[in-house]
């Protein structure tokens, strides 16, 4: 029993982790974009998640690595990489720079929306009435995101360009729910986690490069820069989240972990106030409403997902 208290205290401790690790991602891309690019930041991210999850593995699993992964399961977890860690960030990020991290993180929250729907056309899964009563509080948070976000930009942005700069983060929310099923079909697959890991980051790092050399935008990384500082920042955080969320799920039930890392979003509107400059982040009583109607929402569809 002492045993069984102590797995899942530290998974929750872990859960919150990587709430926090996740919320650290948004708040050192706002800073970093403030005066640097966000296909820098995204490619820094890239490269410390690589070296991050590599070198752990280059120890825990000795050459060769042929039984490591099947066809099937390498390709699911490249195409994971490809559209959660490279075309969602590039979302994401990009979105982060033009309506700020607080107004970024509820929509991106949503894509346990979207992963909902997915596992139910794509994986046969049934809609409760659990799964309804989330998605309908996703969407009002969602409402209320859209509204301060037209509210705050109405003096620069029509509200047509407001509603092209929303599609940004749904658009992120929309990769970020496909990647699990990529995921779980690897996994079930009997590739494991941290080899898996290594295959998206290894993926999503070769595609956006390639993605760069295709439009011309790849240059040097300025080192030396503020921005490049947070962005690599962004990197070990996001690969600390990402490590704590998985280590949570192997000790502790599901319905623990996922309401404790759809807290991110509440995490970013609190640390934004506290040590974003209102320049960057104006965080207004509707943005704090939005996020805890959104964790909420989120929290019961991962619950009984």
């Amino acid at each position: 029993m002492v045993l069984e208290l102590s797995e899942s205290a530290l998974g929750v401790a872990l859960a919150v982790v990587g709430a926090l690790a996740f919320a650290g991602q948004f708040l050192c891309v706002r800073l970093g974009v403030d005066d640097g690019d966000v296909t820098d930041a995204v490619l820094v991210v890239l490269l410390c998640n690589v070296v991050l999850v590599g070198l752990p593995m280059l120890v825990l699993y000795p050459p060769p690595y042929t039984g490591l992964y099947t066809p099937t399961s390498l390709a699911s977890f490249a195409g994971a990489g490809l559209v959660g860690m490279f075309v969602a960030r590039l979302l994401m990020f990009k979105s982060t720079d033009e309506i700020g991290a607080s107004l970024t993180s509820p929509i991106v929250a949503s894509n346990v929306l979207f992963a909902t729907v997915f596992a139910i056309v794509l994986l046969d899964e049934r809609l409760t009435l659990i799964h309804l009563l989330g998605i309908v509080l996703v969407v009002v948070g969602l409402a209320v995101v859209s509204w301060e976000t037209a509210a705050t930009t109405a003096r620069e942005r029509s509200l047509r360009e407001t509603g092209i700069t929303l599609l940004l983060p749904l658009g992120a929310a929309v990769c970020i729910g496909l990647e699990p099923i990529f995921v779980s079909v690897g996994l079930s697959e009997g590739t494991a986690i941290l080899p898996g890991l290594v295959a998206m980051a290894g993926s999503a790092t070769v595609g956006f490069v390639s993605y760069q050399l295709w439009t011309g935008s790849l240059r040097r990384i300025p080192i030396r820069e503020r921005a490049t500082f947070w962005y690599v920042a962004a990197g070990v955080s996001t690969t600390i989240a990402f490590v704590a969320y998985f280590a949570a799920l192997e000790i502790a039930p599901v319905v623990v972990v996922m309401p404790l890392l759809q807290l991110t979003p509440l995490f970013v509107v609190v640390l934004s106030a506290l040590f974003l400059p209102t320049r960057l982040e104006h965080v207004s009583w509707r943005v704090g409403v939005a996020a805890v109607i959104v964790v909420l929402g989120a929290s019961f569809v991962s619950i009984s997902g």
